[in-house]
């Protein structure tokens, strides 16, 4: 038998049917009364396609991926007593919008610092959809943005302050969401959290600019007299005081 073409190409889209009719290939004898029979012999290691033995017919017989593969090269024989053809079937699959943009973890966490500037890059997101062209392509924006501190780039996924942070708010939740170009649409979502920490950016500061206190020359060493106080807006370590005296303590009294 002679097939009426040495190669078939045939488009089908993924996630067809059981049963879905992708193509034909037809051969033909010039023996009348040779009856043909088709049969798929390699390029088929999944078992994804079957092949009508009497019409040439080539069906689906699994789900078809084209994430898992978007080409297959089968060689289909004809047989004809003890006559044979060959003929190759080239099957491209065609990408639907399946899959949606994937973040490799639910919760990221990041620490930084209260005295960063607008505009300094906190974080890098990363979405990753196995989907093809447009259906693939993904775009980032922000679900939850608290008191709209923080800024993403659209395209590349870097998360941005937009002013000084809050020492005192101890960390905040950003939620991010990355969003295919696809029809329909496509999201996911992951949580950030924001842990922000203290700088040691602020000096004491006694209460008053000057103190001044008699004492009578009979007070008794050791006795307690007067009493200084000085804040520090810093928090943890870094707003602890301790007081020393530097100047003017003659004779160590």
């Amino acid at each position: 038998p002679l097939f009426t073409q040495d190669m078939y190409n045939f488009v089908m889209f993924e996630n067809v049917a059981l049963g879905y009719n992708v193509g034909t290939v037809t051969a033909t004898s010039m023996d009348l009364n040779t009856n043909i029979t088709y049969l798929i012999i390699t390029g088929d290691q999944k078992g994804v396609f079957t092949i009508d033995k009497t019409t040439g017919l080539i069906m689906t017989a699994g789900v078809i991926d084209r994430e898992d593969q978007s080409v297959y090269h089968l060689k289909v024989v004809a047989s004809g007593g003890a006559v044979t053809g060959e003929a190759i079937v080239n099957i491209t699959v065609k990408d639907l919008n399946d899959n949606s943009p994937h973040f490799l973890h639910a919760v990221e966490s990041v620490n930084v610092v209260e005295n960063w500037k607008a505009g300094h890059i906190v974080f890098q997101a990363k979405a990753l959809d196995p989907d093809e062209s447009v259906n693939g392509r993904v775009t980032y924006s922000l679900k939850q943005n608290p008191l709209g501190l923080f800024h993403i780039d659209t395209f590349n996924g870097a998360v941005s302050i937009t002013g000084a942070l809050d020492v005192s708010a101890g960390s905040y939740q950003v939620e991010i969401l990355a969003s295919d170009m696809g029809v329909p649409q496509l999201t996911s979502s992951f949580i950030l959290t924001v842990s922000v920490h203290d700088v040691n950016d602020n000096p004491p500061i006694f209460d008053q600019l000057s103190y001044e206190v008699t004492l009578l020359e009979s007070e008794p060493v050791n006795s307690r007299f007067f009493k200084i106080h000085a804040s520090d807006k810093d928090s943890g370590a870094n707003g602890e005081i301790t007081y020393r005296i530097t100047d003017g303590n003659i004779g160590e009294a």
